[in-house]
């Protein structure tokens, strides 16, 4: 017997711990043209059950085991295009099993006093008129060889505005998701850099796309990050070791020939999807060492560690360059093809984190003596490099706790500097806001406001597909938060299967737009008095004093109906 039903909205996350946290009432989801908003169902039974979706032909969906039990079939009517998912639950480091991957299947079985969580997502496009549409929520009950008899219907509204919102290839905010192709490839057993792994890479890519993906990631030397030590886990095993799109050989001759080909073709299927216009180039700079895996450096001379793998066509070995003039001649390649290719404007070179001044100019310096053209962008946390090096970076991305450090610096630089490229971001360990499967949803989603109300261009991310070894069964890995190395999870057809952490990070970056929007429409001054009723006007102080202290609280909104709320007040304004 059905022992619980509830709508939830989009950002509650189900939580199986005694008492069940009790979602917000849902009022009229809102989206405009062009756009999606959600809610979830929620149910339990006092017997195993199981949850099927009507989301095919009813008669094609029966699961036969589910039939001996006790089983519910969930339909949503709506003249919106309507998606549902199943979401699955995860240990988190709490050891609490929560929801969060979305499922594209049509079924789910489920133990006794067990809730089930079902995303229904609507969706419009530029032909969707706009208005009021009623929503009808129907369950049907059954037994083993029984009737189905309708046991439950709830109805509500879901409303679209006259409001054409933007493409995502469109999107003003500057988003960065950096890529792990190589994990995608193991997790999906397919060769690196084969057919079969573009075919596979190409969903993801659309998935990166419907974000506003401003970046493409492209790996030059191997293992930059030198698999995030990976190596020295024994509890949670991943393989984070990422390789070169750059193959190198050496002739009989002895002289080195570079294929670019794949590195190339990974920028076209890219830019088919959208995704650009920047071309994000790792390994060049600041490359991440370990002495553990490399005792003596390969080449002394040259400042950076890098792992330039070929091979010898004289003696079919594998090897890898030691000298510094090779090392050089290899970087100026790299450089030059870009420059033959037109590309050389889209190009950043990344340096990710680097810890010592002193060690981090030598690198820049030889950098820019070898390629003049490079610009370079940097994901610092160390506060001191901002100032440090203000003067010689095309890019920024400071972690939160440097924004919050330097925020006055950075506003005025960025005044003083209109083209320059200045995101923030957040990893690892930052308590909030963040992307972790612990933290609210809600955090997520304050991702696109929190960018406006800083005034920065954009944020970036550090991670989209940096599984450990068995996603769908462990989503916790090494120091990592649990969740926090990716966003999407790995189907078994080679899909990308979405999170509600990726799912509320995209309306998170849709507010952002209307903020946008809305501003150029309206003013400024109309817009931020909306934009405060999610984050005060003082929240940057908060945010220091917070960080600071190691405290809990969120100078945020926590409400998903204060952001809905607010996206029909800016709709709304958009409309007038």
């Amino acid at each position: 017997m059905l022992n619980y039903f509830r709508i939830a909205p989009e950002s509650y996350r189900l939580v199986l711990k005694n008492p069940m946290e009790e979602p917000e009432q849902v009022v009229r989801p809102v989206m405009g043209k062009r756009d999606a908003c959600a809610f979830q169902i929620l149910l339990q039974s006092d017997h195993h059950y199981s949850v099927q979706l009507d989301t095919t032909d009813r008669l094609s969906v029966f699961n036969w085991q589910a039939g001996l039990q006790e089983r519910f079939r969930v339909e949503v009517r709506c003249a919106l295009p309507v998606r549902m998912y199943v979401e699955d639950l995860h240990t988190d480091d709490d050891e609490l099993r929560k929801a969060d991957a979305l499922l594209p299947i049509p079924y789910k079985d489920s133990n006794a006093h067990m809730p089930t969580a079902v995303y229904v997502e609507f969706i419009s496009d530029e032909h969707t008129l706009p208005g009021v549409y009623p929503v009808e929520v129907l369950v049907y009950a059954s037994g083993h060889n029984d009737d189905e008899t309708l046991i439950r219907r709830e109805t509500l509204e879901v409303e679209v505005k006259n409001v054409l919102l933007p493409q995502a290839k469109d999107f003003s905010m500057d988003f960065s998701l950096w890529q792990h192709s190589s994990n995608i490839a193991r997790q999906h057993d397919v060769p690196l850099w084969s057919d079969a792994h573009f075919a596979v890479l190409e969903n993801y890519i659309k998935a990166l796309s419907d974000l506003g993906q401003k970046s493409i990631t492209v790996i030059v030397s191997e293992i930059p990050w030198r698999g995030q030590s990976c190596f020295m886990d024994k509890l949670y095993t991943g393989n984070l070791y990422e390789f070169s799109m750059i193959r190198i050989r050496k002739d009989a001759k002895g002289l080195f020939h570079y294929d670019f080909s794949v590195m190339q073709r990974y920028i076209d299927l890219c830019r088919r999807h959208g995704v650009g216009p920047s071309i994000e180039v790792m390994g060049l700079i600041n490359v991440w060492d370990k002495p553990i895996l490399t005792p003596e450096p390969f080449c002394p001379e040259y400042p950076e560690a890098l792992r330039l793998r070929y091979l010898d066509e004289q003696d079919g070995c594998m090897k890898y360059m030691r000298s510094d003039a090779a090392i050089r001649d290899y970087v100026r390649a790299v450089h030059d093809y870009f420059v033959e290719t037109d590309q050389i404007d889209q190009v950043f070179i990344s340096a990710d984190e680097p810890g010592d001044i002193g060690t981090f100019r030598h690198s820049l310096n030889t950098l820019r003596e070898l390629c003049p053209r490079f610009r370079i962008h940097v994901s610092i946390n160390h506060t001191e490099f901002i100032r440090e090096f203000s003067d010689q970076l095309q890019g920024f991305a400071p972690h939160l706790s440097c924004c919050l450090e330097q925020y006055d610096f950075l506003i005025d630089y960025k005044k003083q500097h209109p083209h320059i490229q200045l995101q923030w971001y957040i990893c690892c360990g930052d308590d909030f806001p963040n992307h972790f499967i612990r933290t609210n949803l809600i955090e997520s989603r304050v991702t696109g406001p929190f960018t406006y109300y800083m005034g920065f261009d954009g944020f970036g991310r550090w991670a989209f597909t940096c599984w450990p070894h068995d996603p769908r069964k462990e989503v916790r890995y090494s120091e990592f938060e649990a969740g926090d190395p990716f966003l999407v999870y790995p189907g078994r057809d080679g899909s990308a299967i979405y999170s509600l952490r990726y799912k509320n990070l995209q309306r998170g970056i849709m507010d952002y737009e209307l903020l946008h929007l809305a501003e150029g429409k309206a003013g400024k001054a109309q817009v931020l008095p909306l934009l405060y009723r999610l984050i005060p006007a003082d929240s940057l102080q908060s945010f220091r004093v917070d960080y600071k202290n190691l405290r809990p609280d969120r100078p945020f909104s926590l409400r998903w109906t204060d952001y809905n709320d607010v996206k029909r007040a800016l709709l709304e304004l958009l409309e007038a």
